[in-house]
This record gives structure tokens, C-alpha cells and sequence, in this order.
């Protein structure tokens, strides 16, 4: 009776074992959370020190906030986000899906940004802090606070350099601004003629990191242990 009872508890576990082995077997972390308080990854509660894997989400609450490291890059959810992940390289692709992301992209584990149909990226194998907002459907808020940022959508192609927050209108079909829109004010307001994609500079960058608290999260992140370390 007892052989009996093993083998049966063994034929139950085994295709329950094999369910979940491709999730993790041989998979290494993208990366660790370095903090999360209203979040969540996928379904369950985010904590910190949990690693993150190849396709996971991560989302936010009201009030909530989610960071986490891959390598010596960080990457920040402010409240009432959500985003997806997976490996690109050594860093990492992000598709955020509802509210703000900030990148702390380092060379060596660079991230980018898919969101709206437009992609943000690091300009060249360089450095670069930058926040993402949804501003509202197809309008993307988008500060650069170090280094340049190569954005993308459609046929459309920008260099956005560091010190500015730009406002970027997707699909737009006249300015903006509601002006009667000239050729002179087309020019000086940034609006691409060819694809409708207009950009207007609304702020600096003074804000940045220290708004998001990113240098903490990076100095706290260097003593936070994982059961699956990347």
C-alpha cells in the first residue's frame, strides 16, 4: 500500500515538474529588484531581492514604486505603471504599457524603451539617464537628463540630446498648439511634415535622478542579495 502511495505521488509530481522546467531551468536572471513597495511582478506581490526573469511584468500602484537592477543598469516604474521585459544582449528591452519609466542605461548593459510604437535608445555605446512618460495616447513626455537618446517611430528618426524635456506629439495631423502653422512655425516647433510627428522642448532636465531617487537606488542595489543572483 505504502509502494503504492509513492508511485502515485511520484506520477503526479513528474508532469507537474516538467510544467514548470523550461520556465527557469538554465535560465539566468535578467535581473534583481532593488526595491518595490505597491508593486507587483506578474501576479504576485514585488519585493526586493527577487529575481526577475526573461518575460516577466512588472506593475505599480497608486503611490507605488519598482526598481530594479540588471547588471550596472537600473530601470524605475513610478506609480501606476506597468511594463514587460525581456533580454535583449546584455541589457534589456522594456514595453511599457501605462505610465513612467526612468533608465539608468550603463554601457555595458544597455536598455531601451518600446512604448506607443516608438522606440528609445541609447544614442551610441554611452551612458545615458532618461524618464519616459505616457502623457496621454500617443503623446510621450520624454527627459533626457544625461547623454543622448536616439528615438524612433515609423520612418520618423530624432537625435534627442541631454538637458531637455520634450513633449512628442505621435501622428499628429496639424500643430499642436492650435497656431495656424506656417512653414516657419512648422520648422521652428519641430513637427516632421513627412511622418506628422511633432516635438516641442517644454523643460529642462533639472529634475532627473534626483526626483526619482536613482543614485540611492543604485548605492543600495550593490548589497542586495539574490537566491538567483545574475
Amino acid at each position: 500500500m505504502h509502494v503504492f502511495r509513492g508511485v502515485l505521488a511520484l506520477s503526479l509530481c513528474v508532469p507537474f515538474c516538467a510544467y514548470n522546467l523550461p520556465l527557469y531551468a538554465g535560465g539566468k536572471p535578467l535581473g534583481i529588484l532593488t526595491m518595490a513597495y505597491g508593486a507587483h511582478l506578474n501576479a504576485s506581490a514585488a519585493f526586493a531581492g527577487v529575481s526577475v526573469f526573461d518575460g516577466e511584468s512588472v506593475s505599480t500602484e497608486p503611490e507605488g514604486k519598482l526598481s530594479m537592477r540588471i547588471g550596472g543598469s537600473v530601470i524605475t516604474l513610478a506609480e501606476q505603471s506597468a511594463a514587460t521585459l525581456q533580454r535583449s544582449g546584455d541589457g534589456a528591452h522594456v514595453d511599457l504599457d501605462a505610465g513612467a519609466v526612468y533608465l539608468w542605461s550603463a554601457e555595458s548593459n544597455p536598455l531601451e524603451v518600446h512604448v506607443e510604437g516608438a522606440l528609445v535608445r541609447p544614442h551610441g555605446v554611452h551612458q545615458v539617464q532618461v524618464q519616459i512618460l505616457m502623457f496621454a495616447p500617443k503623446i510621450l513626455q520624454i527627459t533626457v537628463r544625461h547623454g543622448s537618446v536616439d528615438f524612433s517611430y515609423g520612418k520618423e528618426f530624432r537625435v534627442l540630446p541631454e538637458g531637455q524635456t520634450y513633449r512628442i506629439y505621435l501622428e499628429t495631423e496639424e500643430d499642436p498648439r492650435g497656431t495656424s502653422g506656417t512653414a516657419d512655425d512648422t520648422q521652428k516647433a519641430g513637427i516632421s511634415t513627412a511622418t506628422k510627428v511633432a516635438y516641442f522642448i517644454v523643460a529642462g532636465a533639472g529634475a532627473g535622478v534626483a526626483a526619482w531617487g536613482i543614485h540611492d537606488l543604485i548605492q543600495s542595489s550593490r548589497g542586495v542579495e539574490s537566491p538567483a543572483k545574475p
